[in-house]
């Protein structure tokens, strides 16, 4: 295989924590009838090789060391043999995502047979977050039984779907998995720092390094008693849980088969909404890379003789999640040239959201060919020639400059990227009275959504808010204009998607604006600030009565791969519009 190029479909499920585990729901069971060959074309002929697929080890497989698990092992490999056969046909490989081993709630009858195989206990809330905290109970791995699983699990897993391309393993993650996978130094949902204790006696007194690097190794020996030929992708995510960066502890003692792949903007630092430095600890389309935290983990890498891959994404992020995509094509290219100069062999380029496509998806893949000017100048120009032919491919240029000016003015943190108002403004309504004191829930998810948005602010005050998405707005709008210019004399069937999703980016920001205008005015409501109320609203219909259209023109604009739902569509942008133009006229 070239260069592993790794995307997924914006409909596939990624299966979410649920008090009762079915199954039937997951991934494995469920992708074979998501992706369909005109999925598997697009994808394919939109520059990618491969596709993952979430799994998880005990569903998919049975091992005679646990019997109880992966009871109905066969319709997993069944399901996956279909997709493999469909995928190949594409020249696709499948990959599964895997986190092994994963943890099974405490009431789980597998932990009556197993006891031995117990370890660290956690609580955690399921996806929805409606029925309380889940009890669970991790798979110690310090015990010979739960080590003898991993190795055969995986050899069986191999030996079974002898055409899978690979396995990309994390060990560190929101999920509870091994004893210390979700330990140390930690972030909380809204990126507060959490040090957490493992309560397992055994894998306290082990070196994280040691427990890690077992897992991955474990896992590689048995895909290598099967398979000679299958990648194994270990993901560095959080392993700064454990060690400071470049997490040499653990990177030295990884078999030399294993791909290493990065996260390649976690840990990096950018000026954003008048603050320097400000630390970048998710993805980002507005800061173009790489960390440090990445370079050093390379190095290392290379030190250690590894080959090495990358994890991001570049169709979009939490900074906006439900468009189809951050149009900084300049900031594209320079991810894609760091993987090209520094001879990574490979990409996972998305998440479960950020993975339609786009500019964006053709543009990375064409930054890493042979075909591609090695300036960033030369590159994007004969990009936007060859992908829109027709446009004016130095205005095309401009406006992508000016997108990515414009996301400095971006109030870049954990709070907000989790929390902020952007995803679902549009559709948000607000008030003229007191707030309500209810959260606005989770920005990534269809959250019930109360009023209170300080929870998503941060290291930001509610008026570098509101400045930075004023100025945002304007520069946005700015570079619309010039976009519009450059694709006026294109007649490629490129040219309007893109121009439309760059209008609808310019009116998720401005809209922001205005939701945190009236968060601000109604902190301390009082009845004589209701025509200022009015002034917002008006400004706020005049966007969303020229938005609605050009929402409405494409499925795609408002839906969250994540969430599995609309944040915004026609009929909620006309349901807000018809609700302010009530509150104006009272």
């Amino acid at each position: 295989m070239d260069t592993i190029r790794i995307w997924r479909s914006s409909y596939s499920p990624f299966g979410e924590r649920k008090r009762v585990e079915d199954d039937r729901e997951s991934e494995t069971f469920i992708a074979e009838q998501v992706y369909t060959d005109e999925e598997l074309s697009g994808i394919a002929g939109a520059g990618f090789n491969a596709i993952w697929v979430h799994g998880l080890l005990h569903q998919v497989v049975n091992s005679p060391v646990f019997p109880e698990l992966g009871t109905n092992c066969d319709l997993h490999l069944n399901a996956l043999r279909k997709l493999i056969d469909r995928a190949t046909k594409h020249g696709l490989k499948i990959f599964l995502y895997m986190q092994p081993p994963r943890a099974l709630p405490t009431d789980n009858p597998f932990w009556d047979k197993h006891p031995e195989a117990g370890g660290h206990i956690e609580e955690r809330l399921p996806a929805d977050d409606s029925s309380g905290l889940i009890d669970y109970r991790c798979f110690c791995t310090s015990q010979p039984i739960v080590k003898k699983y991993l190795r055969n699990a995986s050899e069986i897993l191999a030996r079974e779907l002898p055409d899978l391309g690979g396995i990309i393993m994390i060990t560190a993650s929101e999920y509870s998995s091994h004893c210390i996978a979700r330990c140390g130094t930690t972030l909380g949902a809204m990126g507060e720092i959490i040090e957490v204790e493992t309560t397992c006696p055994h894998c306290a007194k082990r070196d994280p390094a040691e427990i890690i690097s077992e897992i991955i190794t474990l896992m590689r020996d048995g895909i290598r008693a099967a398979s000679d030929t299958m990648e194994i992708l270990a993901w560095n995510w959080s392993w700064t849980f454990y060690y400071e960066k470049p997490c040499r502890e653990i990177i030295e003692r990884l078999p030399k088969d294993v791909i290493l792949m990065l996260g390649f903007e976690r840990g990096g630092k950018q000026d954003y909404c008048g603050q320097k430095d400000v630390i970048v600890n998710e993805y980002s389309i507005s800061y173009a890379g790489p960390s440090e935290q990445c370079r050093e983990a390379l190095a290392a890498a290379k030190e250690c003789g590894l080959r090495t891959a990358t994890k991001l994404q570049f169709g979009t992020t939490h900074e906006l999640g439900n468009v189809v995509s951050l149009p900084l094509l300049g900031n594209i290219f320079r991810k894609a040239d760091f993987m090209r100069r520094n001879d990574m062999v490979g990409f996972m380029g998305c998440w479960n959201f950020g993975n339609m496509l786009s500019a964006n998806t053709a543009a990375f893949n064409y930054f890493l060919s042979k075909e591609a000017p090695a300036d960033e100048g030369d590159a994007l120009k004969a990009f936007a020639l060859d992908y829109m032919p027709g446009c004016k491919a130095d205005e095309c240029i401009k406006a992508w400059y000016t997108f990515a000016d414009a996301m400095l003015n971006y109030p870049f943190g954990i709070p907000y990227l989790y929390g902020g108002p952007t995803n679902y403004s549009l559709a948000y309504i607000p008030h003229s009275k007191a707030l309500n004191d209810i959260s606005a829930g989770r920005a990534w998810l269809n959250d019930k959504r109360g009023d209170d948005l300080s929870g998503c602010l941060g290291d930001f005050s509610l008026d570098e808010v509101i400045a930075g998405f004023e100025k945002l707005s304007v520069m946005w709008a700015e570079g619309v204009a010039q976009l519009e210019d450059a694709l006026s004399g294109s007649s490629s069937e490129n040219a309007v998607p893109e121009l439309a999703n760059a209008k609808v980016c310019g009116a998720a920001f401005h809209s922001t604006m205005n939701t945190f205008k009236f968060y601000k005015l109604r902190l301390d409501w009082l009845e004589e600030k209701i025509e200022e109320y009015k002034s917002i609203a008006r400004n706020e219909i005049a966007v969303l009565e020229e938005i609605k259209p050009v929402v409405a023109s494409d499925k795609r604009f408002g839906y969250h791969s994540e969430a599995h739902a609309y944040m915004f569509n026609e009929e909620m942008i006309e349901t807000k519009i018809k609700t302010l133009k009530s509150q104006v006229s009272n």
